[in-house]
C-alpha cells in the first residue's frame, strides 16, 4: 500500500482560483477510488457540474463554502460531508476571506465531470 505526500503530487488547476492535489488514484495505485484535496481562493467556484457515472463525497476541512446540490443551496463549514449522487447538479463557492480545503472522493479512478 503506497503512503502518498502532499510534496510528491501534481498539483493541477482544474478551475480559475481551484488547485487540486490528486492524492489517490491510478497513477499513484489505487484500483477503484481518487482522493482529490481541493484548494478553493475566496470567491473561486467549482462550477456547477454533474458526474453521469457515479457519485462524489465532498469533505469541508477549511473555510466556509455555498454549496449546491440540486435544488438546495446551503452554507458549509468543515465537519460537513456532502454527497452529490450521479447526475445531480451540484457547485461550490468560496463566500469566505480565507481559502477553503476540502477532501473530493469518487469510487472510481476515471472520475467524469460534465460542466453545465
Amino acid at each position: 500500500m503506497p503512503i502518498i505526500r502532499k510534496d510528491q503530487v501534481t498539483p493541477e488547476s482544474p478551475f480559475t482560483g481551484v488547485v487540486s492535489h490528486p492524492f489517490v488514484r491510478a497513477q499513484t495505485g489505487a484500483v477503484a477510488l481518487t482522493v482529490n484535496e481541493l484548494v478553493i481562493q475566496p470567491g473561486a467556484s467549482v462550477p456547477l457540474h454533474i458526474h453521469p457515472t457515479h457519485e462524489e463525497a465532498m469533505v469541508i476541512l477549511e473555510g466556509v463554502l455555498e454549496a449546491k446540490l440540486g435544488d438546495q443551496v446551503s452554507e458549509v463549514r468543515p465537519g460537513t460531508a456532502i454527497v452529490a449522487p450521479k447526475e445531480v447538479p451540484h457547485m461550490l463557492t468560496n463566500k469566505g476571506s480565507i481559502p477553503a480545503r476540502i477532501l473530493a472522493i469518487f469510487p472510481t479512478t476515471a472520475p467524469q465531470r460534465k460542466v453545465l
